[in-house]
């Protein structure tokens, strides 16, 4: 069956509207954060933990766009077919999105949780060296005339740039950091989810992700139809 424009429409309608719910949600349904939790009286932390709900969605896409464009360089590598082209430069274009929407929400919980907008601790530092290596991505595949020649290098940049990946994700724990700390077995989170929060939280995942699958069938469909047109002048 074809996906028609309406259909595609109210998709989106309807992811809009669950996202937009489960922001909600996050901001004025679940409660302040436990009072032993506090680090001080009139912790700013109190309400400004939930932008947890935020960030940790938009890292997740980060890490699966960056993931895509890996696994679509090794196939276009493998087999020259430019369908895996189009599909990691899609992947690319919409990564480098929610990258910029990761650093703005690290900006903001480092001014609420530690003082100051930028600080560059290891986890912000990091998340910035992969919308640099998107950014490089996307800027040499505007370079390059020939399609096979754009299509090579990227891939590479794609293998090569993926490491940031892993790098970013353990920063937290290989360096000091006020970010806090995923693998430390001996501290205790600093919170927890009741089951209202993990309701939002899974809620606007699942918003997200469905949402980033939305735009990267809408992205490759526009550049195959870029590349007929191409084509066709040539």
């Amino acid at each position: 069956m074809r996906f028609e424009r309406k259909y595609a429409v109210a998709l989106l309608a309807a992811l809009w509207a669950m996202v937009l719910y489960a922001m909600y949600s996050a901001l004025f349904r679940l409660g302040p954060l436990k009072e032993e939790l506090l680090r001080f009286e009139g912790d700013p932390m109190r309400h400004g933990y939930k932008i947890f709900f935020f960030s940790m969605e938009t890292a997740a896409i980060t890490y699966l766009a960056f993931t895509v464009l890996l696994v679509a360089s090794i196939l276009y590598l493998r087999s020259k077919d430019m369908k895996w082209d189009v599909i990691g430069s899609s992947s690319a274009k919409i990564g480098i999105v929610f990258t910029t929407i990761l650093l703005v929400n690290g900006a903001i919980f480092s001014k609420v949780g530690w003082g100051a907008y930028w600080n560059w601790d290891p986890r912000q530092t990091t998340s910035l060296m992969l919308w640099f290596i998107l950014a490089a991505y996307l800027s040499l595949r505007t370079a390059i005339d020939s399609d096979e020649t754009r299509a090579r290098l990227s891939a590479i940049i794609g293998i090569f740039g993926f490491v940031g990946v892993p790098l970013t994700h353990v920063s937290a724990t290989i360096w000091v950091s006020n970010h806090p700390q995923l693998y430390n077995q001996a501290g205790k989170a600093p919170f927890s989810l009741d089951k209202a929060g993990v309701s939002v939280f899974m809620m606007m995942m699942l918003g997200v992700l469905v949402l980033y699958l939305y735009f990267m069938w809408l992205t490759v469909k526009i550049e195959r139809l870029n590349q007929k047109v191409l084509s066709g002048e040539r």
